[in-house]
């Protein structure tokens, strides 16, 4: 496990520089824009994007019928894309985190309860985005793939705005605090059971799959 997630982060050296910039320019505009919640809210968006990179390095390389001709057993392969997810959500949750602290400290801790329910929810939604994608992208290859990412992303944010409209005209009100704090107390919860369950849907297909 501890060699598979070496090989990853290996791979994965020019995109942590990059990310490494991206988060000095969002700190930046954050700071300039008095908006806290961007730099943790791309950063965190930024690192749940590593393992995706990192499949599309080992589909491209071939990687995996070099791996299973060693001894690796698949679901320990699989265990190593998760296990990248998440410390590098939990890195960028770090950074966040960090860069949340200065930034408020500079712009007088105003709306800094919003800035830390932005960061955590937009962990959240990259975590099951990931989760989501991550048994596809076993399942059809990373070329395939990019439509899927695109559809995912896309998809749910048109019917959004779509239903937006009609629910407002029909006068829906929204829930009440009791119901929004134990979603916002549940939801850590149902992340990790998505996270679980997409773990065991991507072994599933990974034994099954031929390399």
């Amino acid at each position: 496990m501890k060699g598979l997630l070496y090989k990853d982060f290996c791979v994965l050296k020019k995109q942590v520089k990059i990310l490494a910039v991206f988060v000095v320019f969002y700190a930046v505009w954050s700071v300039a824009a008095q908006v806290p919640t961007m730099m943790g809210t791309m950063v965190i968006l930024l690192s749940i994007m590593m393992p995706i990179s990192s499949m599309s390095y080992d589909e491209a390389g071939q990687w995996y019928r070099y791996a299973f001709s060693l001894p690796v057993s698949r679901r320990a392969l699989v265990l190593s894309k998760y296990m990248l997810g998440f410390l590098t959500a939990l890195g960028g949750l770090l950074v966040s985190a960090i860069g949340n602290l200065v930034i408020l400290s500079l712009t007088n801790w105003e709306n800094a309860l919003e800035s830390w329910v932005t960061i955590g929810a937009c962990l959240e939604v990259g975590v099951i985005f990931l989760s989501v994608l991550i048994p596809l992208l076993f399942k059809f290859g990373v070329e395939k793939g990019r439509f899927l990412i695109v559809a995912i992303a896309v998809v749910p944010s048109m019917l959004i705005a779509m239903l937006a409209g009609p629910l407002k005209s029909a006068g829906l009100s929204l829930p009440s605090e009791e119901v929004l704090q134990a979603v916002l107390y549940a939801s850590p919860f149902f992340t990790l059971a998505i996270f679980l369950i997409s773990f065991r849907i991507s072994v599933g297909i990974c034994k099954k799959k031929e390399y």
